[in-house]
């Protein structure tokens, strides 16, 4: 018998939006990467989409990018925008695809990462916020590509292996309870 605990869900979103909401406000300003910064906030829409998708990894994209949005210069809803519809695409399965597959979340970490990153850049450079398109291209987002994608590493590696190690540690648990009676020949 599975037993459901619907608060598990929630305290684990809450405790990895705190800790990369603290990483977002504390390290990010500090640490810079030819002109790229860490983008937090994608790392936790990303997470949580390929961990739960549907509504929540929206809802979760779109409060990460707000945040995002307050606490930098740029326009405020941009990376909000970006980021509800890099989660909505990478949580269309709406299933778990953190545990077990390290490389495939990171591929698409790295694709998300990619393509938010490009799109951010290209919109601020069409409404005059972000200087020159190349140069912004080349000296700020593919720095902040590789640095967000460096800092992914762990954290996804740290979600698919906790994952398995839970699951390996109830089946075993599972089986080791409900053993069969032996027969007598």
């Amino acid at each position: 018998m599975q037993v459901s605990d619907r608060n598990k869900n929630s305290r684990s979103i809450i405790t990895l939006a705190v800790i990369c909401f603290i990483l977002q406000i504390a390290l990010t300003p500090q640490v810079s990467f030819g002109g790229g910064v860490i983008n937090f906030a994608l790392i936790f829409s990303a997470a949580i989409a390929l961990k739960y998708g549907g509504k929540t990894g929206v809802m979760c994209g779109f409060m990460a990018g707000l945040i995002y949005d307050l606490t930098s210069t740029n326009p405020l809803g941009l990376m909000a925008l970006l980021l509800v519809v890099s989660s909505y695409v990478l949580g269309q399965e709406v299933r778990d695809r953190i545990s077990g597959n390290f490389g495939v979340s990171i591929g698409l970490v790295a694709l998300q990462t990619f393509v938010v990153t490009f799109m951010y850049q290209l919109i601020n450079s069409l409404i005059g916020t972000g200087g020159n398109f190349f140069e912004g291209l080349i000296f700020k987002s593919f720095p902040t590509m590789l640095i967000t994608i460096l800092a992914a590493l762990p954290v996804f590696y740290m979600l698919s292996h906790s994952q398995r190690s839970r699951a390996s540690l109830g089946s075993t648990a599972y089986r080791g309870s409900h053993r069969a009676p032996k027969r007598f020949k």
